[in-house]
């Protein structure tokens, strides 16, 4: 197996990208529910008049802003593990299309490494 480094750091990417993506969606709605939670707080303890209202429309706006930055930042990671992967099979594609035409019968193809 050729290129191992860019193996490993292809799955190095998928996997950080995915850990991202599900914790940053478990972060993002713990922070809604705390938004609401801590507005609801407020109202009962110091008699703000916003209370859960206000707390429901904070909790929206963390949902859609910590929704779409894990999503870009996890899918970039993917996107990135994906592109290397994409390198790696057009090289062994490549290897083996090469591999093919040497076996042709009547067809003298050069050696790899060798000037045409």
């Amino acid at each position: 197996m050729k290129y191992r480094a860019l193996r490993i750091v292809a799955t190095v990417y998928r996997v950080i990208g995915w850990i991202i993506i599900v914790i940053g969606a478990l972060g993002t709605c713990a922070s809604s529910v705390a938004a609401v939670a801590g507005a609801s707080y407020m109202g009962q303890r110091f008699g703000y008049r916003g209370g859960a209202g206000l707390g429901v429309i904070q909790a929206i706006i963390i949902i859609v802003i910590g929704l779409l930055y894990t999503g870009l930042i996890g899918v970039t990671l993917l996107a990135i593990a994906e592109g290397i992967q994409v390198f790696l099979d057009i090289e062994e594609n490549t290897r083996e299309i090469a591999r093919r035409i040497r076996e042709l019968p009547g067809v003298t193809a050069p050696s790899p490494g060798t000037p045409e």
